[in-house]
């Protein structure tokens, strides 16, 4: 028979032990909790105490103390009034408080030991793609985002943020493709973050991706800001009432007022710029162009390209050249914050911060009906993503989105979505106007593919002379193979011809002419696409041509291009007149790189130069030769030489390929 005292003891020690399993139920969930990670929001921390408590609820009734719980209610006030049940739920509280301070401070005290012992743990590796137009103003946000981090995890960032860039058709079909070893080499690594430029680079990507049968992998997107597209114009140029008429007029009446005014007028080149893209988009729909139209608006365009010696790309790369070579004269059309970040001296023209003077600064004009971009935040959910890095990618959408973010995005230049106040720098101060209506979506896809069309009909055609090194180091071999530099050039050559339109004329000359070391031989003559050489298609008689070239001999590379300048530019008309020089080495001539700047500038023909092998476009003669035509130099490596001619000829050739 059970002993009366043994069961009244039991029953006295009933509400310790379930208080005491409530204590240990609760703070282990809670701790176990803390044990993977702290919770990244105060609703992740209200759901973890509310879910302990819950846990140590179900303990006590577990335990047996429901009947009590049952009898407490029943004796009402009275019972609550007694002592012993104040001191039980006294101590429950107690615990519960000491079990919540224990679960907030043991851990970080843990971590903070494990950092002074040895530092911050290694932060997960983000890689985040943007466009080359973008570069500069996205890495400003890389370097905002690690101290925010750090911030948030005791002083240890949670990412490292590594930022590149791409032309946009090249993002284009890396992404759709899947990112294949040949994205893996033209552009690098595949993205963790991609930030486009538009939406509708998202848009062209994801209709890329059917040719491959392969789905976009976009596992989290979300729009972090916009801006306009606008014209900007020198201020020297703006008297005081057209500034005050600065948001009231339409892309038509803007055109109009350039031309009275007599403004040159240049945009992003569409074929390497989705900023360009939206551009021509917005000037044919608000001058309601038709090919005729659209044909004039390019003219102009390519007259004050011209004549300012800009370069033929990216808004960054206009503005660069307007900075240093012309600082009054043309107007830019180009988002709003590439404007703005011009007037502060932060456009990545790799001279350090340099601000225009206040005359030279650009006044923004935001046509009525213009449009903008919307940027995007996409984090691309890739197979065999690390949980790190995808937790540290989620961290930086996270604060992108946020306040601080935003902020971060604000001073970029970058209008954050809406609700948001837009302040400095986007004001008067910079020749900008915070406020004002304007749609935030880019043109509808039929609208831009239209305008694309339009745009290839009216560009003008390209006339192109190449001029390939035969010099004995050509023969140098690239790969075990035995491929040569010239073979490798040669192929580059042919791939590049695949896109001339019946419009367009071509011309090839080696150097040097013999073994003797000088001069220039002609392989091909200049002429129509569609003009056949000897009976045979041009194309095929500049690869025929080309394989049965021995090179050998010197480099006489000044004479070729100062020769190649004047021949490219005997017959002036609406082409585009370049002269493109492929070269693995220095010249052996002794002509002063001066004395054929002197007579290439401003002769009408651009130059452009692809160095390889020992040639490099770090030689500040290179450099002068073709910057100062409007050309560009261009490194390449055996492995990309293709590439390059690709690009560079896609965007010297006029109209699509195989146009009569």
């Amino acid at each position: 028979m059970a002993d009366p005292g043994d069961h009244e003891n039991r029953q006295k020690a009933r509400p310790v032990v379930s208080i005491m399993v409530a204590l240990f139920t609760g703070s282990g969930i809670f701790l176990q909790q803390l044990s993977t990670d702290e919770p990244a929001s105060t609703a992740r921390w209200i759901m973890l105490v509310f879910g302990s408590v819950v846990g140590g609820l179900g303990g006590l009734f577990a335990a047996g103390l429901f009947d009590e719980l049952l009898a407490w209610s029943g004796s009402g006030w009275k019972a609550l009034r007694e002592w012993a049940r104040l001191r039980y739920v006294l101590a429950v509280a107690a615990a519960c408080l000491l079990a919540l301070a224990l679960g907030f401070t043991v851990p970080r005290g843990i971590d903070a030991a494990r950092r002074w012992l040895r530092g911050c743990e290694q932060p997960a590796a983000v890689r985040v793609l943007t466009s080359t137009e973008q570069l500069t103003a996205v890495r400003q946000l890389a370097d905002a985002d690690p101290a925010a981090t750090a911030r948030r995890y005791h002083g240890c960032p949670s990412a490292d943020l590594y930022v590149y860039g791409a032309r946009p058709a090249d993002v284009h079909e890396a992404v759709a493709s899947g990112w294949t070893n040949d994205a893996l080499r033209r552009i690098g690594p595949r993205p963790d973050v991609w930030l486009p430029d538009s939406s509708l680079d998202l848009t062209l990507t994801q209709d890329a991706a059917v040719r491959f049968a392969v789905t976009v992998p976009v596992a989290e997107r979300r729009t972090i800001g916009h801006s306009p597209v606008v014209l900007g114009v020198p201020a020297a140029n703006v008297p005081e009432e057209l500034a005050a008429r600065r948001r009231e007029l339409t892309w038509q009446q803007l055109w109009r007022e350039a031309t009275q005014r007599g403004w040159d007028v240049v945009r992003p080149d569409p074929s390497v710029s989705t900023p360009g893209v939206l551009a021509t988009a917005a000037l044919y729909t608000g001058l309601s162009a038709d090919a005729a139209g659209a044909r004039a608006v390019e003219q102009r365009i390519e007259r004050s390209l011209d004549t300012g010696g800009f370069p033929l790309g990216t808004s960054a790369q206009l503005l660069c050249h307007k900075l240093t070579a012309d600082p009054r004269r043309a107007a830019v059309i180009a988002d709003e914050q590439a404007v703005v970040r011009f007037n502060q001296g932060l456009g990545g023209c790799g001279l350090g911060p340099q601000a225009p003077a206040p005359e030279q600064a650009l006044v923004a004009f935001y046509p009525k009906d213009t449009v903008s971009e919307d940027r995007l935040f996409l984090r691309l959910g890739w197979d065999g993503t690390g949980t790190a890095t995808t937790a540290a990618a989620k961290d930086f959408g996270a604060w992108l989105g946020g306040a601080e973010g935003k902020r971060t995005m604000l001073r970029s230049a970058l209008r954050p979505p809406p609700l948001f106040d837009v302040t400095d720098p986007l004001t008067e101060q910079l020749a900008a106007q915070a406020g004002g209506a304007f749609d935030r979506r880019p043109p509808a896809r039929e609208t831009i593919d239209g305008s694309l069309r339009r745009y290839a009909q009216a560009r003008r055609p390209g006339r192109i002379l190449l001029a390939l090194d035969a010099s004995g180091s050509m023969q140098t071999a690239v790969d075990r193979a035995g491929t040569t530099r010239f073979q490798l050039a040669s192929r580059g050559v042919a791939r590049a011809l695949e896109l001339m339109s019946g419009r367009d004329e071509f011309g090839l000359r080696i150097f040097p002419a013999d073994g003797g070391g000088g001069g220039a031989r002609q392989l091909v003559p200049l002429g129509r696409a569609d003009a056949p050489v000897g009976g045979v298609p041009r194309r095929q008689a500049a690869v025929d041509a080309l394989a049965a070239v021995r090179p050998v001999g010197g480099t006489p590379l000044y004479p070729t291009i100062a020769d190649g300048v004047r021949d490219v530019t005997a017959n002036p008309d609406e082409r585009i007149a370049s002269l493109v020089v492929l070269t693995d080495g220095n010249d052996t001539s002794g002509r002063e790189p001066s004395e054929v700047d002197a007579l290439i500038r401003g002769k009408g023909a651009r130059v452009f130069v692809v160095a390889i092998g020992e040639a490099s476009c770090g030689a500040l003669a290179l450099q002068q030769l073709t910057t100062h035509t409007g050309g560009a130099c261009y490194d390449a490596g055996p492995d990309s030489v293709d590439d390059v001619l690709v690009d560079l000829f896609g965007l010297l050739w006029g109209g699509d390929a195989g146009d009569g």
